[in-house]
């Protein structure tokens, strides 16, 4: 083969081989700012429900941690009011990664508790504020957790609550439980207090409904009362039902079409 062909055909290999780099080199810057496009802008704080347990959210830990590892806080309120502190980190990540659970030791279902557990919040939210450099999150509340947040939130328990930009609150009785005769002590004060939701962006509404105009437990007219409390305060409010005949209240906090809203409106915004 003559030595004009041998070299054309090495200079179109090289050529090839530099093409092929660039291409790689491309691809990988690419893949890195969509990695700081897509990063967790806030973390996000989640609080359970009555009689509510250390492990009420490792269902939606466990599936948020598959597409990607967060760091987990754990703060518990306890009994006397104190705080203790627990910290799971992770490589290469910080406080906007991270998912914080604020657990409540006692989480007794009563009306006077929950004020107690508002003060418990703004207690916790004061800690992390100070440890953490918290200056910003998105927030879930589960059951009786939507009723603490959105005390929080009303300035109820704190003269200047945290600036959560998106909260989501599942299988909230914002009027008790029985449908029949509403319990207005906590929404009285909130009604009052709403203008205070206008520093939202966005609130998520979730209640479930078995067929029978409730969740097993929760009406959804206490659920959808909500509505009065955000909608036109906020920049977008949704409320949303799961519907499903064998729902049940402990049910909704566990299932995986609501870990993927959470996914899709608390950690990607």
């Amino acid at each position: 083969m003559p030595k004009e062909v041998i070299w054309g055909l090495i200079a179109s290999g090289l050529f090839l081989l530099l093409i092929v780099g660039l291409g790689l080199t491309t691809q990988i810057h690419q893949d890195k700012v969509s990695h700081v496009i897509t990063a967790q802008k806030r973390p996000l704080i989640m609080i359970g429900g009555s009689s509510s347990t250390r492990t009420d959210f490792d269902d939606i830990v466990r599936s948020l941690n598959e597409q990607q590892h967060h760091p987990l806080i754990t703060l518990t309120v306890k009994a006397n009011q104190k705080l203790a502190f627990k910290e799971k980190r992770v490589e290469n990540t910080n406080l906007n990664d991270a998912l914080i659970v604020i657990f409540f030791e006692d989480s007794t279902d009563s009306t006077e508790n929950i004020m107690t557990q508002t003060n418990g919040l703004a207690k916790a939210i004061r800690y992390l504020q100070r440890h953490q450099h918290l200056t910003t999150a998105n927030a879930l509340g589960y059951s009786n957790g939507g009723l603490i947040w959105s005390r929080y939130l009303a300035g109820l328990s704190s003269s200047k609550p945290l600036a959560v930009h998106d909260l989501m609150l599942i299988g909230t009785p914002f009027l008790g439980t029985d449908a029949a005769h509403p319990d207005k002590t906590l929404y009285t004060p909130l009604l009052d207090h709403k203008n205070q939701f206008k520093k939202l962006h966005a609130v998520i509404n979730i209640a479930g409904d078995t067929g029978e105009g409730n969740d097993d437990i929760v009406p959804l007219s206490s659920v959808n009362a909500g509505g009065n409390l955000f909608m036109n305060n906020v920049t977008r409010y949704t409320a949303m039902t799961v519907n499903q005949k064998s729902i049940s209240h402990g049910d909704l906090l566990h299932e995986a079409y609501v870990a993927r809203l959470i996914r899709q409106n608390l950690i990607n915004q």
